[in-house]
């Protein structure tokens, strides 16, 4: 399971659902229930939820205060951009392993490579991946069909790399 939290206007949280749609997720949110092909299902929160679940990934997408007190079970695997001081700081608080998409070289995840219709993901350090598989340092190749924000790209290069999908074209 990948959970997104987020408000509801969040452009990173359409784009990465577009893009975790092609590779079989399913989609669900308070307002809208997707087919897909069973690879596994995303769930859209946009309060405070209690999650029962015990092998999965958390994905901030906002830096904001709402989700502070948000309980994250031990057994998830934490997303976020670099800068999500609100993130960052609530992973650490529930001792939740975190990956961090930015550019700089403490990143787990980074873009290089930057073209028109294609680009690198790097992954900079070694993970487990949800299955207990360990992921090596590696760069990926992902074709592009359309313009994505770089945030996007990381973090499901990031979920599709825990889930043991290898990414290739967004």
């Amino acid at each position: 399971m990948v959970i997104l939290l987020s408000n509801r206007k969040n452009k990173n949280e359409k784009e990465i659902i577009e893009i975790l749609t092609k590779y079989g997720a399913k989609h669900i949110s308070d307002r809208f229930i997707g087919e897909g092909k069973d690879e596994f299902t995303i769930l859209s929160i946009y309060k405070i939820s209690e999650l029962k679940i015990n092998k999965g990934v958390v994905v901030f997408l906002d830096d904001t205060p709402r989700f502070n007190d948000q309980k994250i079970p031990l057994g998830l695997i934490g997303i976020c951009e670099e800068n999500n001081l609100t993130a960052l700081e609530n992973l650490k608080k529930n001792k939740i392993a975190a990956v961090c998409c930015g550019i700089g070289s403490k990143n787990s995840i980074t873009l290089s490579s930057i073209g028109s219709d294609s680009l690198f993901t790097c992954l900079q350090r070694s993970l487990q991946n949800c299955n207990g598989e360990i992921i090596e340092q590696a760069e990926f190749k992902i074709k592009l069909t359309k313009s994505y924000l770089p945030f996007s790209v990381m973090a499901s290069t990031a979920i599709l790399l825990l889930k043991g999908i290898t990414p290739c074209e967004f």
